[in-house]
């Protein structure tokens, strides 16, 4: 195929809006959209590939094979090993553990499948994974294993039926990804069944080469320009909560493929600068190293990362991936019909790298790396310290139960209801409530707001439909319980800025604060007719940062323990978004204010003594909920403010 420069424009442009994503989601929220725009090219290259040589009757599955393991494996060998000692410096035995199988299915190109099966509520932060990002690359590596041989059937059955084949593969991709969208929305981000489409947009663009160059300048500058606008509006105008993929993102999608037929003139002169073209060039080694090199950064240093910072970890990626692309990608690839590097060599050297990684990943993922007598037991006890909080028991997490796990008493005086932001208010309670006793009733991701759910991409139509049947469930049940006097409901409340679910089955744009506040004072005036206070908490003041690993930085590398304290009137404005919110409810519903509790003085103290106040960005840990118990008297402060 014939160099297009402007197509490494296109790649420049997908690997700096997901690396500027990766390093601050604020600077551009949907950057992640580049991996569709890079899904397209690359189908689109594929497929010219392959049409190419069979068109010139010199294709074969072992050169296809030898070019893309040329392409791809080498750079990625060096990134996976350079990754190793970091990962083993740096991470938490959790967190290594992790790491170990993340390196060992991105070998075996299954990363997607991995991070699909491991997606949850409480999984890990994803801005501490070095390797979250390969999931991508395995699409693609899936794709390059079954798509050569639909080619070549295709090929070999007259033209019209080919391109049917192709076509109907395209829809019945596209079919699942709008099933999935709400069936399941991390399946539709991760698996192949559901990104095939967009790659095949970019086949089927590559089979249209011949009738765009038909088209008459005038018009295809039109078609380009538009298309470059359509992407440009994808990655800055869509909603940060765009579903991906999703109908939002079939404008981007197809108008990549648009800019990739009819780019010439302006539009291929706009993306053939050369500025662009060299990120372009080094586009694929950009894309590999940002990620660890952003989280390492962030393992080593609790501090946020300031704009000059993220710039030089940028400029470091950037400057990994041309020494890589030199050093490492242009000598394995075939040059002029020769390679640098010989078949010969690759078959020795590319095994043994693999070979070499996948035993690492193994001993990684089996073998006690520290030992018990140095690292191993502080990383133990740091580990505890930032344990999920679910309360009274993990069993307390997803739907009704009676457990006796999830209670303190036979007859209990307290139910703690809400969502995760109400299980780890469960220590606080524990201690406190003593001989009353307490039942926890949570659901994640489900706010004590019935009749109203959130309705994201993440957690759909669906969950949201499970989310106002669990709410109805702990009303239904509490009507029937005299020994409830007190119920401790809290939640962040982001849903006023997302989308809402109606019991009557209707959806409510975002912003519908009313309807959340109305469902409020409706359920505190039912549960007063019972005899019974609500009293709703609100979330901890935060800045947006992860202050569980924050804390975790600090005590592995004995950094001051105020490194991570921050100033009341800086928290994220978010909070302070909810605050406002909270306090519009007042008088008619009764609200107590965490940061009176964590920043009596305008100072909110992250560790106190040893005791980390935070797990992670949002929530208080175990022991941090317990100080509120025992130090804060939080049930008294609950039984102030009911009573008041």
């Amino acid at each position: 195929m014939t160099y297009r420069s402007e197509i490494d424009g296109l790649r420049a442009i997908a690997v700096l809006a997901v690396i500027a994503y990766h390093a601050d989601d604020r600077i551009l929220p949907t950057g992640y959209l580049g991996v569709d725009i890079f899904f397209v090219i690359s189908g689109f290259l594929i497929t010219g590939l392959l049409v190419n040589d069979l068109r010139n009757g010199n294709f074969s599955f072992a050169k296809f094979y030898e070019r893309r393991a040329r392409r791809i494996l080498p750079v990625l060998f060096v990134v996976l090993a350079a990754t190793v000692p970091f990962a083993y410096w740096l991470m938490l035995p959790s967190q290594l553990a992790e790491f170990g199988q993340g390196l060992l299915a991105t070998l075996l190109f299954s990363s997607n499948i991995l991070f699909w099966s491991n997606t949850g509520y409480f999984m890990a932060d994803a801005e501490l994974n070095p390797l979250l990002h390969m999931w991508s690359l395995a699409v693609e590596e899936q794709f390059y294993l079954i798509f050569p041989v639909l080619v070549l059937i295709g090929w070999k059955l007259p033209r019209k039926i080919g391109v049917a084949g192709l076509l109907a593969l395209l829809v019945a991709s596209l079919a699942t990804c709008l099933w999935l969208v709400d069936a399941s929305p991390s399946a539709n981000f991760y698996l192949l069944g559901s990104r095939a489409w967009e790659l095949l947009v970019g086949a089927a663009a590559a089979l249209l080469v011949g009738r765009a160059a038909r088209v008459p300048d005038l018009a295809a500058h039109g078609i380009a320009v538009a298309g470059l606008a359509v992407m440009v509006y994808s990655l800055v105008g869509l909603d940060t909560f765009v579903s991906t993929p999703s109908l939002a993102t079939m404008p981007l999608v197809f108008a990549t493929a648009a800019v990739v037929l009819f780019a010439r003139g302006p539009v291929a002169g706009v993306l053939s600068l050369r500025p662009l073209v060299g990120v372009g060039l080094i586009s694929y080694g950009a894309y590999l190293w940002h990620v660890p090199v952003l989280v390492f950064a962030r393992l080593w240093d609790a501090t946020p990362a300031s704009p000059a910072r993220l710039a030089g970890l940028v400029g470091l990626s950037l400057a990994l991936a041309t020494i890589t692309y030199f050093l490492v990608e242009r000598p394995f690839r075939r040059r002029g019909g020769e390679a640098v590097v010989s078949l010969g060599r690759l078959l020795v050297v590319l095994p043994a790298g693999a070979v070499a990684l996948g035993a690492v990943a193994v001993v990684i993922m089996t073998a006690p790396l520290r030992g018990d007598d140095s690292v191993a037991g502080p990383d133990q006890m740091i580990e505890a310290k930032i344990a999920t909080n679910y309360g009274l028991h993990e069993d307390c997490e997803w739907a009704f139960t009676l457990s006796p796990n999830c209670r303190t008493s036979d007859h209990p005086r307290v139910l703690l209801w809400g969502d995760s932001f109400a299980m780890h208010l469960a220590p606080a309670l524990s201690v406190g409530t003593g001989w009353d006793g307490m039942i926890q009733h949570t659901k994640s991701v489900c706010a004590p707001v019935p009749g109203l759910a959130v309705v994201t991409a993440e957690y759909p139509e669906t969950w949201a439909e499970g989310c106002i049947a669990f709410n109805e469930e702990v009303l239904a049940w509490l009507e029937d319980q005299p020994s409830i006097r007190y119920v401790v409901a809290s939640s962040p409340f982001g849903m006023i800025h997302h989308n809402l679910l109606q019991r009557s089955g209707e959806i409510l744009d975002s912003g519908q604060a009313d309807a959340v506040r109305q469902s409020m004072i409706d359920t505190t005036r039912q549960l007063e007719a019972q005899g019974k206070t609500l009293v709703y908490v609100s979330p901890p003041p935060v800045t947006g940062e992860n202050l569980g690993q924050c804390l975790a930085t600090v005590l592995r590398n004995d950094q001051p323990h105020d490194t991570c304290d921050f100033l009341r009137e800086d928290a994220h404005p978010a909070n302070d978004t909810i605050f406002e919110f909270l306090r519009s409810t007042e008088p008619d519903v009764r609200v107590l204010y965490l940061d009176r509790l964590i920043c009596p003085d305008g100072l909110c103290d992250t560790m106190i003594g040893t005791t980390f106040m935070f797990r992670d960005a949002g929530h208080l840990s175990i022991e941090g909920s317990t100080y509120l118990g025992t130090d804060k008297n939080f049930y008294e402060e609950v039984r102030r403010v009911a009573d008041r």
